[in-house]
C-alpha cells in the first residue's frame, strides 16, 4: 500500500533486487496492481503491491531507520503496520479515504499535481494524514524526478496511450517503421533532446512509434531526424505549427494514459 510519494535514484547493480524493482529493463513485472473494484479509480495508480525477490524484512543490525535514531527507531513500527495492510475484494471501496466527501476533498486538493501515479499518492497521503502538506509533498516529489530525469531518460507511464492532466489525447506523430519499444525510447531520447516540444512516445503492440507533442510545436522540425524504417507517416506532419488536431487536448504534459495493455506510453519531464 502506497502511504508516501518519495523519489530514489540508484544506478543498476548485479543482483538487484527489492522494492524499488530489479533493473531487468521491464517496468511492469515490479508490482501487481489491486483487485478489481477493490479501491477507487482514482486511487489504483496508487494502490498496488510490490512483487519479486528482496522482500522480506529487514534485519535489525541492518535496518538504517533503527539505527539512525530513536525517533526513527520509534517510527518504524508504524510504517510496517501500513504496510502490512491489505485490500481484499471482500471490501470493494476500502481505501484511505473514510468516506466520498473526504475523497472528494482529496481529489480538489491534489488537482495541481499533473503526475497521475503522484496524483493518486497524494489523495492518498491526504485522505490518510488529513494534512495539506501531502500536497506539497507530492509536488516536491514531482520536481525531484524531473531534476533527477533532467529530461534525458525517458519514463515509462503506463499502459496506454499516452493522455493529458485531462485524461485527453495528445498529437502524435507516427513514425513508419520503429516497432520495438526499445526503438521507440531511443528515438524519443533523441529528438526530445533536440526538440523542446517533444514530450513523450507512445507504441502500440503491432503498431508503430509515435512521438506527442506540446501545442505549438512545429513538427516539421522532425523532419531533421530520420527514424529507421521509413521516416515519418506524411500525413501526420500536415498543419505545422500548433495545429491542434482538432479535439485533442491542449496540455503539455503527458500526465498519464487510457488503460489499454494494447499500448505503452513514456514521457520525457
Amino acid at each position: 500500500v502506497d502511504y508516501m510519494s518519495a523519489v530514489i535514484k540508484m544506478a543498476p547493480q548485479q543482483g538487484q533486487s527489492g522494492y524499488c524493482g530489479n533493473f531487468n529493463g521491464v517496468a511492469e513485472d515490479e508490482f501487481a496492481p489491486p483487485a478489481p473494484g477493490s479501491v477507487p479509480p482514482v486511487l489504483v495508480p496508487a494502490w498496488n503491491t510490490a512483487v519479486g525477490e528482496g522482500l522480506e524484512q529487514v534485519h535489525d543490525a541492518d535496518n538504517l531507520f533503527k539505527l539512525a535514531s530513536p525517533e526513527l527507531a520509534a517510527a518504524v513500527p508504524l510504517v510496517q503496520q501500513a504496510s502490512a495492510l491489505q485490500v481484499g475484494p471482500e471490501d470493494p471501496m476500502a481505501s484511505p479515504c473514510k468516506d466520498g466527501h473526504a475523497l472528494d476533498e482529496a481529489e480538489q486538493a491534489c488537482v495541481s499535481i499533473p503526475d497521475t501515479d503522484l496524483r493518486a499518492a497524494c489523495i492518498a497521503d491526504f485522505c490518510l494524514t488529513e494534512k495539506a502538506s501531502a500536497v506539497d509533498d507530492a509536488a516536491m516529489a514531482g520536481v525531484m524526478e524531473e531534476r533527477l530525469s533532467d529530461g534525458r531518460v525517458p519514463l515509462f507511464v503506463g499502459h496506454g496511450p499516452c493522455r493529458d492532466i485531462g485524461g485527453q489525447a495528445l498529437r502524435a506523430v507516427r513514425t513508419k517503421g520503429v516497432r520495438i519499444a526499445m526503438e521507440c525510447q531511443e528515438l524519443l531520447r533523441e529528438v526530445g533532446a533536440a526538440i523542446a516540444g517533444v514530450v513523450g512516445a507512445q507504441l502500440k503492440t503491432e503498431g508503430t512509434c509515435e512521438l506527442v507533442v506540446r501545442p505549438g510545436t512545429d513538427v516539421h522540425d522532425l523532419l531533421d531526424f530520420a527514424p529507421s524504417g521509413g521516416g515519418w507517416v506524411d500525413a501526420d506532419l500536415g498543419g505545422g505549427v500548433g495545429d491542434p488536431q482538432g479535439g485533442l487536448g491542449g496540455a503539455s504534459f503527458v500526465a498519464g494514459v487510457e488503460n489499454d495493455l494494447s499500448w505503452n506510453c513514456w514521457r520525457l519531464d
